[in-house]
């Protein structure tokens, strides 16, 4: 695979991700927080612990959040905040143009 196919993969990779509502919706959560336990993301997003930490995996394997324990506890953050944000926004803003007008 060429460096520009590599790089069209984890685009589309990260696309797909994106598109799931409740990965959207805990990555928009993290974007909000510094940092958050599994069980405050789930409570977050009113979904089991188990079904978070399963995004939350596949939000690994793609660079998009990291974590460190502290003793018992994994505490989440965006890998890359800001340009994760950037994202989020364009994401707005595209969505913003492209409504109607009412």
């Amino acid at each position: 695979m060429s460096r520009m196919e590599e790089r069209a993969y984890r685009q589309s990779r990260l696309c797909r991700l994106l598109g799931n509502p409740l990965t959207f919706s805990i990555v928009h959560l993290l974007a909000e927080n510094k940092d958050m336990s599994t069980s405050q993301v789930a409570r977050g997003v009113g979904r089991s612990v188990s079904r978070v930490s399963h995004v939350l995996g596949a939000l690994r394997m793609t660079e998009v959040v990291r974590y460190e324990t502290d003793g018992k506890q994994a505490r989440y953050r965006l890998k890359h905040p800001r340009e994760i944000r950037q994202i989020l926004s364009a994401l707005e803003k595209f969505i913003d143009s492209a409504s109607p007008s009412r």
